[in-house]
């Protein structure tokens, strides 16, 4: 008996190792990707990016209203429109300026190649642009048919960098499958699609009246959406950043 128990013992004290390999080898859970990026950024910055990310979702959701009553007096007092109109532009700018910090904080843990590289330098100039955009549009530097085709390139562009690392973050564990499908699908994707049915629309003048009609209206649905919703999805990644 004794030395069965002793067998026992020695099997079960040289299997454990080789299990605990096995447990390093086997798909992180979402719990062992929080410990592992809060070891690796540290609370202090992780707090920081939740804040910038909570400061620029509240600073989106304000400009988007501004620009929602611009548009609403627009027939009806056009004093109150220039005022929406500029605030609309400087408080976007300030929201997009917002952003940059947390796109900082989120290239720690993007894949380490050219693609992740060449994603961040074009999502932080997409930003970039926006955020100097408004504030020379209303001083008059830029001239509106200037700046918002700029505007709406540079949106695009910063949607295209939405849909890579939300799916970049998702296939790592880093975000929640939710918050990353829908930074993924239904503002990355979704944006680019609306502004591809728009674009389509423009470069065939030759169509119909209907089919026109039709492209900007599912394209101009899917960009509101995006224009939005990505408000909202900084703030729940601000939540995200801050339980972690």
């Amino acid at each position: 008996m004794k030395l069965l128990l002793v067998t026992l013992f020695v099997t079960v004290s040289r299997r454990e190792p080789v299990m605990i390999v096995g447990q390093r080898s086997a798909p992180c859970t979402l719990e062992e990707v929080t410990t592992m990026v809060g070891s690796k950024s540290g609370k202090p910055g992780a707090r920081m990016a939740a804040g910038f990310a909570y400061a620029a979702g509240a600073t989106g959701i304000l400009a988007n209203f501004f620009l929602i009553v611009f548009f609403a007096l627009q027939a009806g007092n056009p004093e109150s429109r220039t005022s929406l109109g500029s605030a609309n532009d400087l408080v976007g700018s300030l929201g997009t300026a917002l952003m940059v910090p947390v796109a900082l904080a989120l290239s720690a843990w993007l894949p380490n190649r050219r693609l992740g590289r060449i994603a961040q330098v074009l999502g932080l100039s997409a930003m970039a642009v926006l955020t100097v955009g408004g504030p020379l549009l209303v001083l008059g530097v830029l001239a509106f048919e200037v700046q918002a085709p700029v505007a709406v390139a540079a949106w695009m562009v910063l949607s295209l960098w939405l849909l890579l690392i939300n799916r970049w973050l998702r296939l790592s564990g880093i975000l929640l499958p939710r918050l990353a499908r829908l930074g993924e699908f239904l503002l990355g994707a979704g944006t680019l699609a609306g502004g591809a049915s728009v674009g389509l629309g423009l470069l065939l003048p030759w169509m119909s009246a209907r089919p026109q009609l039709a492209l900007f209206s599912v394209g101009g649905v899917f960009t509101a959406i995006g224009m939005l919703g990505t408000p909202f999805w900084f703030l729940l990644l601000g939540r995200h950043l801050g339980r972690s």
